[in-house]
């Protein structure tokens, strides 16, 4: 990720980012990268995509 990439804040459950966590671990991705690759996934399944 580069540092022109714009930042977002949110808050999510305790539960979901331990979880995040683990899934990002397995997949040998940072919580960002492994955050933008669900996003990418989800969007690219929109019907509207």
């Amino acid at each position: 990720m580069s540092r022109q990439d714009r930042q977002l804040n949110i808050r999510i459950p305790h539960k979901l980012i331990a979880e995040l966590k683990k899934n990002a671990e397995v997949n040998k991705r940072s919580m960002t990268a492994q955050l933008n690759f669900i996003i990418e996934e989800w969007l690219k399944n929109q019907p509207n995509s």
